[in-house]
């Protein structure tokens, strides 16, 4: 079985599909690294890609961030409305700047201002340092999609070894739309030339709480 067959393998068991019988274990299920592992493993995927992350306690977690956005330029930040961890990071950090707070739908229909996004991840992924949000209950994307930087709060709790166990936690109830973020958005497709930021934020940051 070649790489790519393995791949589908392992997506399809854990979406409940053909690729092992009903009932059967996760692959690796048996052998879960535990938690500290699988956030060890997370950080050093995620800053391997580009991303950048911050670790608590909160306070001087607050301070770095704010520090950062400021050295991008943000001048304005946005999370949704339900989203009840992002708002508290994203009203937090408004004296840091000082930054002012948008909306999503402000920013869609045009904003001057560099902004930041903040959302809370559903999961994020150790072996490959990917942060997973969905639309689950009707949650927006948009901080991921058209911020110039996305802020993910990721609790430790959600971190997970292997794609398969984060897939596994959405398929009794499918979201919509699923957005798999690794790192900033990037591109090589012109003359194999890296451009950052060609389709979403030049900067991806990860809060682990």
């Amino acid at each position: 079985m070649n790489e790519r067959e393995e791949l589908f393998r392992r997506l399809s068991a854990a979406c409940g599909g053909h690729g092992a019988p009903a009932g059967e274990p996760l692959p690796g299920a048996a052998d879960r690294l535990p938690e500290g592992d699988r956030v060890a493993r997370f950080a050093d995927a995620f800053t391997a890609a580009g991303g950048f992350l911050l670790r608590g306690p909160v306070e001087s977690a607050l301070s770095n961030l704010g520090e950062l956005l400021r050295a991008e330029g943000v001048a304005a930040l946005f999370f949704p409305e339900d989203d009840a961890a992002a708002r508290e990071i994203a009203e937090a950090l408004v004296p840091f700047g000082p930054f002012s707070l948008t909306t999503g739908a402000e920013v869609r229909g045009g904003s001057a201002a560099i902004t930041a996004g903040f959302r809370t991840a559903e999961t994020a992924i150790a072996e490959t340092g990917t942060i997973v949000e969905s639309s689950a209950g009707g949650k927006s994307l948009l901080p991921g999609m058209i911020a110039d930087v996305h802020v993910s709060i990721v609790p430790v709790a959600s971190v997970v070894g292997r794609m398969e166990e984060a897939l596994a936690s959405v398929t009794a109830d499918p979201p919509r739309n699923i957005s798999f973020i690794t790192g900033p958005s990037k591109t090589a497709d012109i003359e194999q030339t890296l451009t950052v930021g060609a389709h979403g934020p030049k900067k991806a940051i990860a809060l682990l709480l």
